[in-house]
């Protein structure tokens, strides 16, 4: 495989501010404590409080990271969409937040060294002394995670397929209807369908797009809702399942589960495209997506 193939294979940005901040505590404390311990890079020589001055290393790398990983998320959400993410761009944003952190840990060094021979680190040697330790990390944390999670969800995926030769497909509660009628959130227009065609529904901004089965293949109908509220009237029915954030499908339609580094997605014989499965959902969970 060409490194050109390597760099665009999925891959998964987490978009969970919580694990980025422990992540940003986490290699604060450990740039801190580094520096403390082993003063590397002639930094024996500083004369400043060294407590401190190691101390002011970890903060720097812990803003910086935050600042990458958790404030600009926010605000270019559709950059660090999941679906959209690879090995390239994963490796190309960590060389960006080692630059951003070489960068102001030499502002902050040069506005605070006090050596007796004037030393003080240049902005060449704090980024080959960065990069040298960072740079080779990076690849093989990059390399061996995508090998790993592919693995791990491809044998998973496997074992689905296998339980679904083996099991009866679960029907309809015959006690249900299956007309449906959905409310938009004005209360006045609506959409009224029958359960057994509909193939999955998706979120398009402040609306939502129900697929359906015809014998002229898909239809599209859109109401001005959320999956929330589509969640909640479909609760009932055993074979519609909210399978990510943007998405709720049909399990009676699903008909394989593959995996990657990103995720789990579903494949219908009836759409091109595959379904993404939420990473928050359960293992064990993923059986009730596909009848």
């Amino acid at each position: 495989m060409s490194i050109l193939k390597w760099l665009k294979k999925p891959y998964f940005f987490e978009s969970d501010p919580k694990i980025h901040l422990q992540l940003s505590i986490a290699i604060g404390s450990f740039v801190f404590l580094f520096i403390y311990i082993f003063q590397p890079f002639g930094m024996a020589e500083v004369k400043n409080n060294l407590f401190f001055y190691s101390l002011g290393f970890g903060v720097v790398t812990f803003c910086v990271e935050s600042f990458l990983f958790i404030v600009i998320p926010y605000f270019f959400k559709d950059y660090f969409k999941n679906e959209k993410w690879t090995i390239g761009k994963n490796i190309l944003f960590l060389l960006i937040l080692i630059t951003l952190i070489s960068t102001c840990n030499w502002l902050y060094n040069s506005s605070v060294q006090i050596s007796e021979n004037g030393f003080v680190l240049s902005l060449k040697d704090i980024f080959l002394y960065t990069f040298s330790i960072a740079i080779f990390p990076i690849f093989l944390y990059t390399f061996f995670s995508e090998k790993i999670y592919t693995t791990k969800r491809e044998k998973a995926s496997k074992k689905i397929m296998e339980l679904k030769v083996s099991k009866k497909s679960d029907k309809l509660n015959t006690k249900l209807k299956t007309e449906i009628k959905i409310l938009a959130e004005n209360k006045k227009d609506s959409i009224t369908f029958d359960i057994e065609k509909l193939i999955y529904i998706t979120s398009q901004g402040n609306y939502a797009s129900f697929f359906f089965k015809t014998k002229n293949g898909l239809e599209e109908k859109i109401l001005r809702t959320t999956l929330n509220n589509i969640t909640n009237d479909l609760f009932a029915y055993n074979t519609i399942k909210r399978c990510h954030k943007s998405y709720i499908i049909n399990a009676k339609f699903i008909n394989s589960i593959s995996g990657n580094a990103r995720g789990y997605y579903l494949e219908s014989d009836l759409l091109s495209i595959k379904i993404p499965v939420s990473r928050n959902i359960k293992k064990a969970e993923l059986n009730d997506l596909i009848k």
